[in-house]
């Protein structure tokens, strides 16, 4: 109750125009600590982009609506392009008719599909090709015309693809201007709770092949609004959102519209300035600043504040944790990036 008493009274104090120039009377000092995560260098970069042009085995079993080119070495009015798995599991191929292949992998079907062979061809030599696979798809999010779910065709499924499959970036007029708004310099892929080092002005704008790497399964792809005038809560707060920005907004204040702590929240929060791609934490004592014996801490646009459950503070851990709510509530933002439950706190 007390926590929430003051969450209220700081919200009034700002709604009425209240509130002083700083953040809290003169005597109580200003106190937060800042960490620069630990930026790569360009050879360190360039060696992980290489190794991310290599696709790994693709290790998966083939599903209905799966795409296939089937390969018979020397029998090329045997072999077939394109065909497409059934909902039942089967492929159609000439000579031999349908083959169950569902819920196989791609060598096991292989074998399969050269058994039956075997009976009008001798000693055939099979590959099955992936064009598309259903059960492969990536999630695009944020300033794009067509955010959502799609399909990875194997090997040739890239960034700039994965782009042009969700048609394009947002744009917004201004005085009779068109202009993006999309902010490719803090767009980024996250794959398996990392950050990866990819520039979507180089990939996209500047041709570099290097930062336009093939995709793999359950990649995060998102592409922030440019002059963005939102700040995102996320973590142990009773309702995780995004807050209008306006001048003078502070931690408490974005705290109070997101209906406040909860019981379980850590001491310390967490502030990242400057996206998630070359952020700077600050970690503020939340439990020392509604007691008052802190300033409170202002805000800007586009910081993310993330309220632990525990006092981390490894930044790969803290990614961890923050990139599934934020693809959660992209998603249900739409292309613009805010839902309609935004609050706004001016």
């Amino acid at each position: 109750m007390k926590y929430n008493y003051l969450f209220f009274l700081s919200a009034l104090l700002l709604l009425t125009g209240c509130a002083p120039d700083h953040f809290g009377p003169v005597n109580v000092p200003e106190e937060y600590s800042t960490d620069q995560v630990m930026k790569t260098s360009k050879d360190e970069v360039d060696a992980e982009l290489k190794e991310l042009q290599k696709l790994p085995e693709a290790n998966y079993t083939i599903s209905s609506e799966d795409h296939f080119h089937i390969v018979v070495y020397g029998y090329p009015d045997v072999s077939a392009t394109n065909i497409v798995i059934t909902p039942d599991g089967f492929l159609n191929m000439p000579l031999i008719g349908p083959v169950k292949v569902g819920g196989l992998t791609v060598k096991e079907a292989n074998l399969k599909v050269a058994e039956e062979l075997s009976y009008y061809v001798k000693s055939p030599k099979v590959a099955l090709i992936p064009v598309q696979v259903t059960g492969f798809s990536f999630v695009i999010a944020g300033q794009v015309l067509r955010p959502g779910k799609y399909t990875i065709a194997i090997g040739r499924t890239r960034l700039i693809d994965a782009i042009a499959l969700a048609q394009g970036f947002t744009s917004g007029l201004y005085q009779g201007t068109t202009f993006s708004l999309a902010d490719l310099d803090n767009a980024y892929i996250a794959r398996e709770g990392k950050i990866l080092p990819v520039s979507f002005n180089k990939a996209l704008l500047q041709g570099d092949n290097l930062h336009n790497i093939p995709l793999q399964n359950g990649d995060y792809i998102y592409v922030p609004q440019v002059m963005g005038s939102t700040v995102t809560v996320l973590g142990e707060v009773h309702r995780q959102n995004y807050v209008g920005y306006h001048e003078g907004l502070t931690l408490v204040n974005a705290l109070s519209f997101c209906m406040g702590l909860m019981e379980t929240h850590a001491d310390n929060v967490k502030i990242i300035r400057g996206g998630m791609k070359d952020p700077v934490v600050y970690t503020v004592n939340i439990t020392k600043m509604l007691e008052g014996k802190i300033k409170d801490f202002p805000l800007q646009p586009n910081d993310i504040v993330f309220v632990p459950r525990d006092g981390l503070s490894d930044w790969n851990v803290m990614v961890r944790k923050i990139l599934p709510t934020i693809q959660a509530m992209s998603m249900l933002a739409g292309p613009f990036g805010n839902p309609s439950s935004l609050y706004y706190s001016n």
